[in-house]
This record gives C-alpha cells, sequence and structure tokens, in this order.
C-alpha cells in the first residue's frame, strides 16, 4: 500500500494573519516563519529582510505587477507549486492588492460605467474570492500582511481601521485560525493574538531579540501549549465574550450559521449596535452573542412549525420536482 499513516500535527497549522502599521516590522516577522518560503511580494519590499530569512526563499515573479494581479498569482501558483515542497506561503501585503481594486470599482462607479455599488464592488469581490482559494489550496502555512491606518469616523474622530474593508477581513477569517497584530510601546514590540480559533486569544508577546526570532514558536507554545484536543474543541465551539474587532464578530456569526453572507451579518452587526447602543467591546459581543443565538433559535422554531405544518397538509399537498437552490446576487458578490 502507497498511502502513508496521517500524523496527527502537535500544533495546528500556521494558517495565520499579521497586522499592523507600515514600518512596525511585519515583514521581518514573515522572515521568520518556516522555509523554503513563497512570497506575494505585493508591496515589493521583501528583499529588505529576506536575509533574516530561516530558510530558502522563492519569488512568485520578476514582474512586479504579477505580484498585484489575482489572476496572474492564481495561475503562477498552479503551474510552479506542485513539488515545490514550498512550507509557507507569505502575502505581503493584502492591502496592496485589494487597495487598487477599491479604487477602480469606486471610479467605475463615479463614472457610471457600473449601475450601483454592488456591481462597482463585483469585481474586487470576485478577485478577493480568486486570490484566497489559489492560496490555501496548498496545504502550505500561510501568513497574510495587511496594514493598519489612522482616520476618522462620521463624527470626526480619530480611529484606527485596516486598510482592507471587514467584507473581505471576515472573509478571511474563514481561511485562518490566527489573527496577530503588532504592538509597538515605546521602543519595544510585540505581537498580540488578538484571536484564536482553537487556543487562548489575548496574549501578548514582546519580542527580546530584536528580530523575531523563534517568535513563531513562541506564539504556538503560548495558545495551545497544554491544551487536550477535546479543550481545543471546545473553545472552538464556545461563544465568544468578546471580539478584536467587527470582522471577528461577523465571519463567527457566518460560521455559526445565524447569517448567509458576511455583508447580511454586517448589516444584522449594524443594527444592534446602532439601536442598543452599548458602552463598550465586551458589551457589544455580549449583545451580539445574544441576537445571534436568537436568530437561530428563532430559526429552529419556524423549522419544526414548518415540517408540523407539512405534516398536517402532507395529504392535499401534491410533491413536485426538486429544485436546485440558486445563488442570489449578493451571494455572488459578497
Amino acid at each position: 500500500m502507497g498511502f502513508k499513516k496521517m500524523a496527527r500535527p502537535k500544533f495546528p497549522p500556521r494558517l495565520w494573519s499579521l497586522v499592523g502599521y507600515p514600518g512596525s516590522g511585519k515583514s521581518s516577522f514573515a522572515s521568520q516563519m518556516k522555509g523554503p518560503m513563497l512570497v506575494v511580494d505585493a508591496d515589493h519590499r521583501f528583499t529588505e529582510v529576506m536575509d533574516m530569512a530561516l530558510g530558502e526563499v522563492f519569488q512568485l515573479s520578476e514582474k512586479k505587477v504579477d505580484n498585484v494581479d489575482p489572476a496572474a498569482i492564481t495561475k503562477l501558483l498552479s503551474e510552479n507549486m506542485p513539488g515545490s515542497n514550498v512550507q509557507t506561503i507569505v502575502v505581503d501585503s493584502l492591502t496592496a492588492i485589494i487597495t487598487p481594486l477599491v479604487v477602480q470599482a469606486m471610479l467605475d462607479h463615479d463614472n457610471g460605467k457600473a449601475k450601483n455599488l454592488v456591481a462597482s464592488f463585483r469585481t474586487k469581490a470576485l478577485a478577493m474570492r480568486q486570490i484566497q482559494d489559489s492560496i490555501t489550496r496548498w496545504g502550505s502555512d500561510v501568513l497574510w500582511i495587511y496594514h493598519l491606518q489612522d482616520s476618522r469616523d462620521g463624527r470626526a474622530n480619530e480611529v484606527t481601521r485596516a486598510t482592507i474593508s471587514q467584507t473581505e477581513l471576515a472573509r478571511l477569517t474563514r481561511s485562518i485560525n490566527l489573527q496577530l497584530r503588532v504592538l509597538v510601546e515605546g521602543e519595544r514590540r510585540g505581537v498580540v493574538v488578538d484571536w484564536a480559533r482553537r487556543g487562548r486569544s489575548g496574549v501578548t508577546l514582546w519580542d527580546d531579540t530584536g528580530c523575531w526570532k523563534g517568535m513563531p514558536e513562541r506564539i504556538e507554545e503560548a495558545i495551545y501549549e497544554g491544551l487536550s484536543k477535546e479543550e481545543q474543541d471546545a473553545i472552538e465551539k464556545e461563544n465568544p465574550d468578546y471580539f478584536p474587532n467587527p470582522e471577528t464578530a461577523i465571519n463567527w456569526a457566518v460560521e455559526k450559521g445565524a447569517y448567509a453572507t458576511p455583508e447580511k451579518a454586517r448589516q444584522g452587526y449594524a443594527q444592534v449596535r446602532d439601536e442598543l447602543k452599548p458602552a463598550n467591546a465586551r458589551e457589544m459581543a455580549t449583545l451580539w452573542v445574544e441576537s445571534v443565538e436568537a436568530t437561530l433559535a428563532a430559526r429552529i422554531v419556524e423549522a419544526r412549525l414548518s415540517d408540523e405544518g407539512g405534516e398536517a397538509k402532507g395529504k392535499k399537498r401534491k410533491a413536485g420536482p426538486e429544485v436546485e437552490p440558486t445563488a442570489t446576487m449578493e451571494d455572488a458578490v459578497f
């Protein structure tokens, strides 16, 4: 028999995202991931840190434009990943890939090339889905990098936001098991584990080497060490009392089955926030979890009533052919 027995890894695969301000050390952190490493160098700066890498570093393409084109990324991965022994794919950064698509969508809408915002963002949404599928299909570790930026909200208050939208982040969360954030305080920097699918969240680890040496291993030990498979399963299934950001809350609701798409979940999240006006993030988390659980409970009751009604009318109803459900435009876009 040619098959080998599957071995259980000590820790879950490194399907991670990393966010931080420009210049905070995200690329140098990436250099400490397992090699050989393939870099989708969309920011065109990874050569500055490649000497720090633990193993060989491969480039997706010598052409800079290929590193920001979802179609080219997909094509080059399909042609070259089989047999490559690449252990980690680094996307540095997702911001540089998505932002031009967002700008183009806005221009198309303003210039009348698209009927509405949904139509104008369709290309962007499909590109995000394409690149996500093409990166994650190979079974290697993946590090998605994107940036933080300071901006102002509708009330002119200073806020910190990710440079990709909540819709993209909600979709990305489905393909990762850790959300990491670079934290800089004075002269020191560290990594905050904002969310872990099957481990401890809220952990902060400080870099005492100046080059992130051994940090990926330290992260794994801090969030997984000592947890049994059953305990990890329980963490994955339990209702959280805190979400590090709205996109995590939105994705959690979609994974629970309360909403069919991230966009629908985002609308529900905004409604809870605007109507109930929570005082802080933890209160918002509590209200959101209650709302999601209520939505799921209502669906169960509705389904049971529907089944009971169907049984009662069964003799009067004529069975028709089964029809495959069709995807809505919203599903296609978001």
